[in-house]
């Protein structure tokens, strides 16, 4: 039987996340929290014919869900709905996402991932979308005391143009996951340093810390683009850009400290602490990497301690995957992923009547409502789980109409910590120190000084710029070209107009939004 925590009090998280959404996420603990009625302002309550509301949204279940389904049906039916709703695969969203917008073709409830998206940008300002400021005060559960960040920076040019999705700040992003029974076997203490996390994957791979007698550990699982934040810890911020003292922004692509990043990188391939196909490795072939239990370290938000630690264990009972709170680097300064309290957006296209705009409202704010939020995680109390001794219980009836998979709760999430940081199934013990590592990354302030930004200029040249950056990196690190071609590729970035003027129009779009 698989085991869910059940959350006292508030959630956890309030603070401003990318990343990233593990595959197949099922969901430990529910999302208590102060705020709202516990049954909501469903759009049940009016009687009458059930609101027809066309839906498109990403889902991260390895089997989507269609109208058929229990947990489907109910919702319609507490809602007054009929619901047609279509799944993007993550690999395909982008892409989907870019065509539905260009063609205009848009459905009733629209799915966006990012707010800096050009053609949306570009829609807003056209007055594609409904204005839902008037709206939203008479939606009790969407003025939960958790969802407020959410909702005041989603804002554009002070309206509430969006209806945020909710993700905490906290838990979630591609950072080191350690097998903690490998430092155990070798008596390493948890690294917290970058020369401490050094040291420990030279350990792996020169030590056996799994006691085979063989040289067979992988000491990291990852690929390139694994190791993102390896830039952000030496740059000490968030993202791409960096706050200097006279409130500009610079691009951390073309700064001294990437460099040096580069080049701790290079020492680690070199000294063969990545797997032989580092440069080339999709993510889907970095996890099972991890999952064969043979890689020491994987990057992966918190859930994954079980998500990914539990198929591991299946291998080599003794693994423990536990995540580092943090890591500092040669300055003493800290740093752990942090993003925004939500991800990705829903909007409303004006050709949808005021009448159905409210109908949507309804709907959103009973999955925002306790309740709902529950449901759409964890299904209902006594078909999908029972509570023994302060815990949900999963049914086998949850595996079979897919409860927490992705699904119903990757629509509208669970409005807790426990969305990035447990699992169904979850052991206590493992919960209980994911909670405190979350605790303690929260003490980390990593500025992030362009989250929620947009530039035209840099989604017009950014990612060639970028691109020819990261190829670059990719060569020096596998030996295929010296130090001095990265060199002269970023002097010759550093005196391009094109970012010139994209620095100089982040520049002003962070004086506008955060120093007015």
């Amino acid at each position: 039987m698989k085991t869910m925590k059940l959350k006292p009090g508030k959630s956890l998280v309030k603070t401003a996340s990318l990343l990233i959404l593990a595959s197949s996420l099922l969901l430990s603990a529910c999302g208590g929290g102060s705020g709202g009625t516990a049954s909501g302002s469903g759009g049940g309550k009016d009687g009458g014919e059930p609101t027809s509301i066309t839906i498109q949204t990403l889902n991260y279940a390895t089997e989507f869900i269609d109208n058929t389904n229990p947990l489907w049906k109910e919702l319609e039916k507490r809602t007054n709905t009929k619901l047609n709703i279509t799944w993007l695969s993550p690999s395909t969203a982008e892409e989907k996402i870019n065509v539905m917008l260009a063609s205009g073709d848009l459905p009733e409830v629209t799915f966006v991932e990012s707010m800096q998206n050009p053609q949306l940008q570009k829609m807003l300002k056209q007055g594609v979308f409904w204005d839902l400021t008037p709206f939203l005060k008479d939606y009790p559960n969407l003025n939960r005391e958790e969802l407020k960040e959410m909702w005041e920076i989603t804002k554009v040019d002070g309206k509430n143009m969006v209806i945020p999705r909710y993700y905490p700040s906290y838990g979630g992003g591609v950072f080191p996951m350690i097998r903690k029974d490998w430092l155990d076997a070798l008596g390493l203490e948890t690294p917290k340093t970058l020369d401490e996390f050094y040291n420990v994957l030279k350990a792996f791979k020169e030590k056996d810390p799994n006691g085979n007698g063989q040289a067979d550990e992988i000491p990291y699982a990852a690929n390139p683009g694994a190791l993102a934040y390896i830039y952000n810890i030496f740059n000490e911020t968030q993202g791409g850009w960096k706050l200097e003292p006279d409130n500009t922004l610079s691009p951390i692509i073309t700064s001294d400290a990437s460099r040096e990043a580069m080049l701790w990188i290079k020492k680690a391939y070199d000294d063969g602490l990545f797997p032989k196909d580092f440069a080339i490795m999709k993510f889907s072939q970095v996890m099972d990497t991890m999952r064969s239990a043979k890689a020491g370290v994987g990057g992966m938000s918190m859930n994954h301690a079980w998500v990914t630690g539990q198929p591991v264990k299946e291998v080599d009972p003794k693994a423990d995957l536990m995540p580092l709170a943090y890591l500092e680097n040669a300055n003493g300064v800290k740093y752990t992923p942090s993003g925004s309290p939500y991800y990705g957006v829903y909007l409303i296209p004006k050709k949808v009547p005021e009448a159905k705009v409210k109908k949507i409202l309804e709907f959103f704010d009973y999955g925002y409502s306790v309740e709902g939020n529950e449901m759409l995680t964890y299904g209902l109390e006594g078909v999908h789980y029972k509570v023994e001794n302060g815990k949900k219980v999963a049914t086998p009836q949850a595996a079979i109409d897919k409860t927490g998979d992705g699904n119903l709760n990757n629509m509208i999430h669970l409005v807790s910590d426990d969305m990035a940081i447990s699992a169904v199934g979850m052991p206590d013990e493992v919960y209980q120190r994911n909670v405190e590592i979350v605790t303690e990354r929260k003490t980390v302030k990593v500025p992030n000084p362009s989250a929620e930004l947009y530039s035209e200029a840099y989604n017009k040249y950014y990612p060639e710029i970028s691109k020819k950056v990261e190829d670059m990196r990719v060569m020096v690190i596998t030996g295929k070209e010296p130090i001095e071609a990265y060199d002269q590729l970023i002097e010759t970035i550093k005196n391009d107009p094109k970012m010139a003027e994209i620095t100089e129009e982040m520049t002003k779009a962070y004086q506008e939004k955060y120093l007015k």
